[in-house]
């Protein structure tokens, strides 16, 4: 049987308090974003840049799902599908994240860099041009643009890319 007991508390600090997420933008804190695991509206300020990328992000999130759904009925491809769920995932937990455009940015490199290094591979080309559609969300979620029709809808190109 083992005992434990918490650590020493630094001078100042409470013991057993956690420390509040805030919005990097705004500052407000992000109880209910964490909570619900998507951005919400009360935890920002009015106008908070950060609330709207956030939220276009997860509009892309949306979109993915429901491409990964969709693939799996009309193609039949298990790691197609994967793929998309999963990075859906890394983008809605991006998007969650204090600095959301930091966070989907760094997420937009992560894909760049996938393209490139599968890029070489000839079996891997689906994936690589997964990889490229993410990267290219990435960077429309993380744009200063207000409309998101410029750029490629990833469920349109995921779409495209069967």
């Amino acid at each position: 049987m083992q005992y434990s007991w918490p650590g020493p508390v630094p001078p100042g600090g409470r013991r057993g308090t956690i420390r509040l997420i805030r919005c990097a933008r705004c500052g407000g804190p992000l109880y209910h974003t964490k909570a619900k695991g998507q951005p919400q509206q009360e935890d920002h300020e009015q106008g908070c840049e950060a609330f709207d990328r956030a939220t276009r992000a997860m509009r892309y999130v949306a979109e993915l799902k429901r491409s990964a759904s969709e693939s799996a009925m009309v193609w039949g491809r298990t790691g197609r599908r994967r793929y998309l769920r999963e990075n859906a995932k890394k983008l809605s937990v991006a998007a969650c994240e204090s600095d959301p455009v930091a966070a989907i940015s760094a997420l937009g490199d992560l894909y760049q860099a996938e393209c490139q290094t599968s890029g070489n591979r000839v079996d891997l080309s689906e994936k690589t041009e997964m990889a490229e559609t993410l990267m290219r969300a990435c960077r429309a979620a993380g744009s200063r643009a207000g409309s998101s029709a410029n750029h490629l809808s990833p469920l349109v190109a995921a779409q495209a890319i069967a």
